[in-house]
């Protein structure tokens, strides 16, 4: 199946989205931490704390946290990522073996070992790769999705 997609930036907006909050789960990762923080900081009080310091203690912990959470998301919003995909036309061959990505700066060919997964969300087809990146289809220009379809299942197959 060779396909041709206009990819925008949303498109690598919804890739990232989908590997950090599905595979990492990086918001779990977050109020894991501010629970173990809070927890420590209850039980770690000293001995003679009455409840009303140990939750003043509390509130100034999630401020603490919460401060640094958001320094860290406005750093992130304000000088965003190194990852700039490349915007525009792109052409995709699909087949059982391999995905052949072209664009205006290059071409990339990723073989059936170097994929991890090949997922489908309600907008995109998203092909990772073992490295953490991977390709993005977004369905609006696709005719026929069968063969990304088969390639999934040849990547399931190879991993059982």
């Amino acid at each position: 199946m060779t396909a041709r997609c206009v990819l925008v930036a949303s498109d690598y907006r919804a890739f990232q989205r989908h590997v950090l909050f599905r595979y990492r789960k990086i918001h779990w990762l977050f109020g894991t931490m501010l629970a173990l923080i809070l927890l420590l900081n209850w039980v770690g009080a000293p001995p003679g704390a009455t409840n009303m310091e140990k939750i003043q203690s509390l509130v100034g912990a999630t401020l603490v946290f919460s401060g640094l959470t958001t320094v860290l998301l406005l750093i992130r919003r304000l000088f965003g990522s190194r990852f700039r995909g490349t915007l525009g036309e792109h052409t995709f061959d699909v087949s059982k073996s391999c995905i052949k990505e072209s664009n205006a700066t290059g071409t990339i060919e990723t073989r059936l070992e170097g994929i991890r997964s090949v997922d489908e969300t309600t907008n995109h087809f998203f092909v990772i790769t073992k490295t953490g990146l991977g390709h993005v289809l977004p369905k609006r220009d696709l005719q026929d999705t069968q063969a990304l379809q088969s390639l999934r299942d040849a990547v399931r197959a190879c991993k059982s």
